[in-house]
């Protein structure tokens, strides 16, 4: 299924459970971390897919799980959640390809997360690292 897999990392137990069946219902398999370490710790069995990450969590930051990912190899597409402030420049600079400001709807979910997993296709192995292929929109 390519992008339609979102690996959603969230540390708020309702808020992850809510987008889940959200992202499912809107047509997304899901896999569900309750933290960036589970995320992190999860990366040798991930192969394809974009991620939905929460910024303010404890431990690993959003931020600082997209740096790890940067340095392990792996361009994953990252749409980053935030409850607190403007962090939108923050977000972009760090590699997100977008940035929700929570509390957002369905469609606004959706129709972001549609229109990144048109645009990224999927990053596969490639001689131990893992590289993205984008399509021109």
């Amino acid at each position: 299924m390519g992008n339609k897999l979102v690996h959603l990392v969230d540390d708020d137990d309702a808020v992850r459970r809510s987008l889940g069946r959200l992202l499912v219902s809107g047509g997304y398999d899901v896999r569900e971390y309750r933290s960036g370490d589970d995320f992190l710790g999860a990366l040798g069995s991930i192969d394809r897919g974009l991620v939905l990450l929460d910024i303010n969590m404890p431990g690993r930051d959003g931020f600082s799980v997209l740096q790890t990912l940067s340095n392990k190899g792996f361009d994953m597409p990252a749409v980053m959640m935030t409850g607190s402030g403007d962090m939108t420049l923050v977000a972009l600079k760090s590699g997100a390809v977008d940035l929700m400001q929570k509390p957002f709807g369905r469609s606004e979910l959706l129709s972001v997360l549609d229109r990144v997993a048109a645009c990224h296709k999927p990053f596969r192995a490639e001689g131990g690292v893992r590289h993205e292929v984008r399509v021109p929109s």
